[in-house]
């Protein structure tokens, strides 16, 4: 099976400027959130509108300050733009569209 070294075989025939230039871009410029399929919106509803209407806990991957950060906490509220996530220290109002992933917190019942 072949395995691609990806960047590294080219390493060496870059110059250090070039390197250089390319780890402070990597720095200025993080990851990007990627899209969700139609598949993933509907089961992020789904989980969200399921843990606002029994007020369960509910564990969120959002994309924030260009990194991908956990908040678990039970829904206050939801509009159209942004929902109220209620933690054990604070109220965090999160953007719906900066949503990557949610699921029902399990650990928190066990």
């Amino acid at each position: 099976m072949i395995q691609d070294r990806g960047n590294i075989k080219w390493a060496s025939m870059m110059l250090p400027e070039h390197l250089e230039l390319l780890r402070e871009y990597k720095q200025e410029h993080p990851e990007q959130p990627r899209e969700l399929t139609e598949w993933e919106l509907e089961e992020l509803q789904k989980a969200i509108d399921q843990a606002f209407n029994q007020q369960l806990h509910i564990k969120l991957e959002v994309y924030e300050d260009y990194k991908i950060t956990q908040w678990t906490g039970i829904i206050k509220s939801i509009n159209t733009n942004e929902l109220i996530l209620e933690t054990l220290l604070i109220t965090k109002s999160i953007p719906i569209q900066s949503i990557q992933s949610a699921q029902l917190d399990a650990d928190y019942y066990d």
